[in-house]
Order: structure tokens, then C-alpha cells, then sequence
């Protein structure tokens, strides 16, 4: 079976007639029925009922008139493909957390060569963890380390809160860099009630505990609407990183926290870049740029 024959089988189907099957291909009446009759002779089944009017298709014939035209379409896509440089496309997928800083993103993505496409998917950790264990993403930049991959920390951020710029504490804090735990004392502190930064949060909670700052804190879910949620609850600040705070809130004032955590440590909310095991060689460049970029 040849193509050329799905074609000629295609095009009598068609018209019915394989005189106006022949006009069409630029081939003679009886070469055509030759065409014909060795494919249903490879098929081992007739595929055209002979009548009067011309010819019409037999069962086996529907059959195969049917995968013939979806042979014959991704056999043309293929050549698409091919003719405009597809096949030479290197696609690479991947998950970022929301309130990644997008210049520093931009930074490591740009001047990777007109055949490397990236595609990137937002994504929570979690989430991000499962579609790489799917193999639905080439790299995964996360707020936590995976036991179950390969990963290295590439980036680090400030936490710190948002203010409304016509509160008291925007007042007592004009003139300075950043605020401190005794700052948000008897304040109503808006936080994740799940998602990247939720860890830390836990952390700067039980050390405001341990420093006998007393807050009321809200968990809702961070997103589109988050200033209008904290109009809601009558949050008095947020707790965000500066990129989440400038999509978030951007009315709003930014400030870092200096606090710590109950190890002496900075609350910095991290990320780590993670990938399966054997990436290809486009992705593993790439996986190495976010690496000599730290």
C-alpha cells in the first residue's frame, strides 16, 4: 500500500465516478482502476460497489476512506511541520509560583535562541510537584525542596508587610527601611491561608508569640482580588513578598520585616529550581543558566 494510492482511493471516493476521480488526479481511466484494484488486492477486500452511476464506498471501503483521510492529515501536518521549522522548535515547560519577581525570571529566560520556546504555568508548589512527577513540565521553580527530585536554591526574598498609606503605622514608619515584630502590635495581619509563603508565616506567627506581640491574624487566599479582601476582614497590613505586594496591592506601601526566626535566621521566603532525573540537553543548559545566575 502506497500513498499515492490512499490519494487516488481518496479521490474516487469522492466524486463517485472514477473517470471524474481521474480528470482531477491528471492520470488516465485505466491506470486509475489499476491503483484501485491492487489497493483492494494489498486490503484483501473489496472497497467499492460497482453500479451504473459509477462506484460507492463498501463497509471495508468506510473503514478505510476514514483513516486514510486522518493518515493523509497527519502525514500534511507533518510536512507543515517540517517546511516551517517546527521540528527544530525545542519546547521547555515551566512552573512558577505566584509572586515570582518577574525581572529576575525575565532575566534568566531571554537570549535562549529563536529555537527554544518556553511555555510557563503558574502554579503553587504542590501543584508543580505533581505535574513534574507527570512529566507535564520540564522544571519546577518551588518554594520548598522535594526529596523526590533534584533541586538547588536559585533565589531568595524578602518578606515583609503592606500598609494603607493613610494608617497610623504608615505615619510611624516614614523615615525608616523596615518595620519590626513590635511594630504590628495589637494590628490585624492579613496572611495566606495556604499557598508559597505559608511556612514562613508560621514561623514569624510563633516568633511574634515568643516576643509577646499580640496580633489578630486572618488567613485568606491571596490573589486578584486582595486588597478588596483585606477592606473586608479590616485587615490592617499584609504580610507578601515586594513582587506579590506590587500586583496585589499596588496602593499600598511595602515595607521589608526584620524579624527572625526562632533559629536566628532571616524570614526570606526561598527557591529552588527542580527537575527530573536525565533532562534533555535544552533543558539541562537551562537548569545550569539558573544555577550560575545565584
Amino acid at each position: 500500500m502506497h500513498l499515492n494510492q490512499l490519494e487516488f482511493f481518496i479521490a474516487v471516493a469522492q466524486h463517485g465516478q472514477i473517470n471524474r476521480a481521474a480528470e482531477e488526479l491528471l492520470i488516465s481511466q485505466p491506470a486509475l482502476s489499476r491503483q484501485i484494484s491492487a489497493l483492494e488486492k494489498s486490503v484483501g477486500a473489496p472497497l467499492f460497489e460497482r453500479h451504473s452511476r459509477g462506484v460507492s464506498l463498501t463497509k471495508a471501503g468506510e473503514i478505510l476512506h476514514e483513516e486514510a483521510l486522518r493518515t493523509l492529515s497527519r502525514m500534511q501536518s507533518v510536512v507543515d511541520e517540517i517546511q516551517s521549522g517546527e521540528h527544530l522548535i525545542t519546547s521547555i515547560k515551566i512552573g512558577v509560583p505566584p509572586g515570582i519577581p518577574i525581572d529576575w525570571l525575565r532575566t534568566q529566560l531571554i537570549d535562549l535562541g529563536p529555537e527554544i520556546r518556553i511555555s510557563l504555568i503558574e502554579s503553587p508548589t504542590d501543584d508543580q510537584l505533581k505535574l513534574l512527577k507527570q512529566r507535564e513540565l520540564d522544571i519546577a521553580l518551588c518554594r520548598r525542596q522535594s526529596e523526590a527530585f533534584a533541586t538547588t536554591l536559585v533565589h531568595k526574598q524578602e518578606l515583609g508587610i503592606v500598609i494603607r498609606c493613610d494608617s497610623e503605622l504608615h505615619q510611624q514608619l516614614v523615615g525608616r527601611d523596615n518595620a519590626t515584630l513590635f511594630d504590628l502590635e495589637g494590628l490585624r495581619v492579613l496572611a495566606h491561608s495556604r499557598g508559597e509563603v505559608r511556612i514562613q508565616e508560621e514561623i514569624l506567627k510563633n516568633a511574634m508569640l515568643a516576643a509577646g506581640v499580640n496580633a489578630t491574624w486572618i488567613f485568606r487566599k491571596f490573589g486578584q482580588y486582595s486588597s478588596l479582601i483585606a477592606d473586608l476582614v479590616k485587615a490592617d497590613v499584609a504580610l507578601t513578598t515586594e513582587e506579590s505586594a506590587r500586583t496585589n496591592f499596588p496602593s499600598w506601601r511595602w515595607v521589608p520585616l526584620e524579624a527572625e526566626d526562632a533559629s536566628g535566621n532571616d524570614l526570606i521566603v526561598r527557591t529552588w529550581i527542580t527537575w527530573n532525573p536525565q533532562p534533555s540537553p535544552a533543558v539541562r543548559d537551562l537548569i545550569q543558566k539558573f544555577i550560575d545566575a545565584i
